[in-house]
């Protein structure tokens, strides 16, 4: 990943929203729907969540031979490889679902109390440890995550990724396509290793992250090996550097909480990036897809930002946040290339406020639409396309007319609205829509009464 900013603090945000106000997501929130957007007058263009946002600096408080030691324990990990040996279940346990009794700690000055809860059995012995409060803890319980049966089969695979990790000059390691990948096709489906309540730090510092070490310590030693494979970019304790550098952040049962998870964790950012993220918040399962066709020996990228910002905004925000220039192909377009993208996005921002307004006097038109659709091709905005057809499928809808309503239904669908999953509400809407374009809300909204 990128090298973060050292000797920086981060303010945390007190409230995280939608993925696309900077990559923040409610992460056990229902997906967000489009659809529930559109309707609203609002738009944003991609969801996601906060990634890699910590870059704090932190001197160790374990005894200055405890963090080689931590190493010193999985010296046999070997390079970069992300094979996972098998696992041996943990026998049952009478602290179901957890396999540990859980261990708490008092927070005094904000009359709080964090636990750790370990499963190491969870997603096919993958193990996750929970650095959160008992309340939290009780609703987690309670997901289909834990509950579920087979829900986390098709996860965790790393035998035969579609990638390798090779490292970048200037920018660490980075996930590169070992075979042709098509846009829809999965690149990595994941569950996290561990979830940390954001507060939970701030009683666990003045005693070395003691609790923190005991959410690696229960997790199963082939998990353990993944982690201390990943970067930790600055010096300080083991495990909490790791989570700095790698950790995503988003609200959990509306309180913000890092989420670790290493395989994603390795891909970089671009202003213009070739695959796009979903999180399931029921099953924990964070998958990524390929957003075009990726070719072999091209690196698979990520954004970490609303991408649907002018060329100043995106490196204030990548450099005020992220601590760096980024240099992406289009980051680094020649002054006049630069200006054309930044007009085209201001173009898009508009006609997606347009489309998404149903207001009597709303501007949005089929016409539109089109044009829409062929400012995403040209700013390469592949991850919108499955949406755009849905707004061209809407505005055709509230006109009349069906054929073209149904057309661009049945694109949005095919185009691999993946970015939301296989249960996102825009999915299940445009297939009403496809099915029974007169029954559908959207039709004839925009046609005088």
């Amino acid at each position: 990943m990128f090298q973060p900013k050292s000797s920086v603090v981060p303010s945390f945000p007190n409230q995280i929203s939608c993925l696309c106000i900077d990559m923040y997501l409610p992460l056990v929130a229902t997906s967000l729907s489009l659809l529930r957007l559109v309707r609203a007058g609002q738009q944003p263009l991609y969801f996601d969540f906060q990634e890699n946002v910590c870059s704090v600096t932190e001197q160790s408080f374990f005894s200055t031979l405890r963090a080689p030691r931590i190493e010193e324990e999985h010296k046999h990990l070997g390079s970069c490889s992300h094979h996972a040996p098998a696992q041996a279940q943990v026998p049952e346990s009478p602290y179901a679902p957890w396999t540990h009794k859980k261990q708490c700690l008092e927070d005094d000055e904000n009359y709080q109390e964090y636990c750790v809860y370990t499963n190491a059995n969870f997603a096919n012995s993958r193990g996750i440890s929970f650095f959160t409060t008992r309340s939290i803890t009780k609703q987690v319980e309670s997901l289909p995550a834990f509950v579920g049966q087979g829900v986390h089969d098709n996860t965790n695979k790393f035998d035969d990724p579609p990638w390798e990790v090779r490292n970048v000059p200037g920018r660490g390691n980075g996930l590169f396509a070992t075979r042709t990948l098509h846009r829809g096709d999965e690149i990595i489906a994941a569950t996290p290793v561990g979830v940390y309540h954001q507060d939970a730090f701030i009683p666990d510092r003045p005693i070395g992250y003691e609790y923190l070490r005991k959410t690696f310590d229960q997790l199963p030693n082939a998990t353990r090996e993944i982690i201390l494979r990943t970067a930790a970019n600055n010096q300080g304790d083991p495990i909490m550097e790791r989570i700095n550098t790698n950790a995503f952040l988003g609200e959990f049962e509306g309180a913000p909480h890092f989420l670790f998870y290493p395989e994603t964790a390795l891909m970089n950012h671009d202003c213009r990036p070739n695959s796009m993220h979903y999180h399931d918040p029921s099953t924990l399962i964070h998958a990524t897809y390929a957003s075009r066709t990726i070719s072999p020996g091209e690196e698979i990228t990520i954004t970490y930002i609303n991408i649907l910002q002018t060329h100043s905004e995106r490196q204030f925000h990548l450099k005020n946040v992220w601590g760096f220039d980024c240099t992406c192909s289009l980051c680094s377009s020649n002054p006049g290339e630069i200006s054309t993208s930044d007009s085209r996005v201001r173009e898009i921002l508009q006609m997606q406020t347009h489309l998404a307004d149903w207001n009597p006097n709303s501007l949005g038109t089929p016409r539109m639409a089109r044009q829409l659709l062929a400012l995403y091709e040209a700013e390469e905005v592949h991850a919108a396309m499955g949406k755009g057809h849905m707004l061209a499928a809407l505005a055709y809808n509230a006109v009349g007319d069906t054929y073209k309503a149904k057309k661009h239904a049945k694109s949005a669908i095919e185009a691999g609205m993946v970015s939301s999953g296989e249960e996102d509400a825009d999915l299940r809407d445009m297939t009403t829509l496809k099915e029974n374009p007169e029954g559908h809300w959207s039709f004839m909204a925009r046609v005088p009464k």
